[in-house]
């Protein structure tokens, strides 16, 4: 069996296309299902969020999976594959193996060791659990892969420093109020980012906390978890002046907060500092507001070059850490070829057993003279030229490499044994039994 890899994240789409892979999570399970209706694959799991859209799947035919791959996400964008599959990465085996591992450990994020991530990948795999499409193999890879991401965030300190651009914001926020606890903040938007700015805020101290959204619901649904005060965008310049911390992130194409709004804001506040923070893309925030007296702006740019300089220091980090799952990926992928060989290798030896005592069975007839010592030593010769005979073909299925030579030699091997032959052999003869016990029955 292999192990597969199939999907694209911020690296390889944008984000207009990503968009297109949001899939609820009352979905997943169709998904999955419809993924293992195909003979050719085996099992599933899906990893589905805001940078990312992943399938792992586990075939015996790597090319046909990923082409089932292909079709199957050019289904859900709604576009035609050639316009889809430009975008997309495909893994098999090591390299999946390697991927997986690499993402639950937070070195493929779009923040060097973010640890939202590895939560995001244990979800993948209780949805494939709950399918029904997560089998021996998957479910041996993704407690490998836990185990591995724990070992990366043990052992160094990739995941220990705050490196995200939220945290970045409360850190500047630090810079220019110092303690934070009386500070009232609006976050505007309510996705996955002003949620983060949030937590970050509430560890600094922040308890005030206004949360302005194009749907209501979703800007009190963030409001109560923070025990904050829900508003419409329309609302903002009625609340706009009693806030100190503005941090801005919408999907919106236009500016969401004017000039002009600030201005008669920063009037009201009587020269009180206010600190806005823009990190979407288009921005939300009218750059010319820097120019107002009281106003420290900052946009995603000028909070990247902080992000860059963290991750500049974890890139030491994540050296090592690739180091580390090197070695778990090894340790996986032996235990993933002995599912092939281990099996082969025992058939050769039970058969060739069977053989050898239907040989000694022949030659007993005429050894009768021998005594009981002499008989023992003729068996133990018979036992010893099996083993000796089978020796180096066992020690080179034993190493066979991981590619399609490796596929062609246990074919090889099963042809040469015949152990085809004898399944069937032992399939009919169990279907015989069967029907000898029902007729007797």
């Amino acid at each position: 069996m292999r192990i597969c890899s199939v999907g694209l994240n911020h690296k390889t789409a944008p984000v207009e296309l990503r968009e297109r892979f949001a899939v609820p999570q009352d979905a997943i399970e169709t998904h999955l299902q419809q993924l293992v209706g195909h003979e050719v694959i085996r099992e599933a799991a899906l990893l589905s969020t805001c940078n990312r859209f992943e399938m792992t799947l586990v075939t015996h035919d790597p090319q046909a999976c990923i082409a089932i791959a292909h079709e199957h996400l050019a289904r859900l964008a709604d576009l035609p594959l050639e316009d889809v599959v430009k975008f997309l990465y495909s893994y098999t085996t090591d390299d999946a193996v390697r991927h997986l591992f690499s993402v639950a450990a937070g070195l493929d994020s779009l923040v060097l060791g973010e640890s939202q991530i590895l939560g995001q990948v244990k979800s993948a795999y209780e949805y494939a659990l709950a399918a029904g499409t997560a089998g021996h193999i998957l479910h041996r890879f993704y407690q490998c892969t836990f185990s591995a991401a724990k070992n990366v965030r043990t052992t160094t300190n990739i995941g220990r420093q705050a490196v995200n651009v939220a945290s970045c914001a409360v850190q500047l926020a630090k810079q220019i109020f110092g303690d934070l606890s009386d500070k009232r903040v609006l976050l505007i938007g309510a996705g996955e980012m002003c949620e983060l700015a949030a937590k970050h805020l509430r560890k600094a101290g922040v308890e005030d906390i206004m949360v302005a959204n194009r749907t209501l619901a979703r800007a009190e649904k963030l409001a109560n978890e923070f025990q904050g005060h829900a508003l419409s965008l329309d609302q903002i310049d009625q609340y706009l002046d009693a806030a100190d911390i503005v941090l801005s992130s919408t999907g919106a194409s236009s500016y969401v907060l004017l000039q002009d709004s600030v201005k008669k804001a920063m009037q009201i506040r009587q020269g009180k500092p206010m600190f806005l923070v823009d990190i979407a893309v288009p921005r939300d925030i009218d750059p010319r507001i820097s120019t107002l007296d009281g106003i420290y702006l900052y946009d995603i740019d000028d909070l990247q070059q902080v992000v860059q300089g963290n991750k500049e220091n974890r890139e030491k980090e994540a050296r090592q850490a690739r180091a580390l799952l090197d070695v778990d990926v090894v340790l996986f992928l032996n235990w993933l070829k002995s599912l092939e060989t281990v099996p082969l290798i025992r058939n050769i030896q039970q058969q060739t057993e069977v053989m050898r005592q239907e040989e000694w069975k022949k030659a007993n007839r005429y050894l009768k003279n021998l005594d009981e010592k002499q008989l023992e030593a003729v068996e133990r010769f018979s036992k010893a030229l099996t083993k000796r005979f089978l020796h180096t073909p066992l020690r080179t299925l034993k190493s066979l490499p991981e590619d399609i030579e490796g596929d062609l030699l246990m074919g090889a091997t099963r042809l040469l044994f015949a152990l085809d032959e004898a399944t069937d052999q032992r399939g009919n003869d169990e279907r015989s039994a069967t029907r000898d016990s029902k007729t007797q029955g």
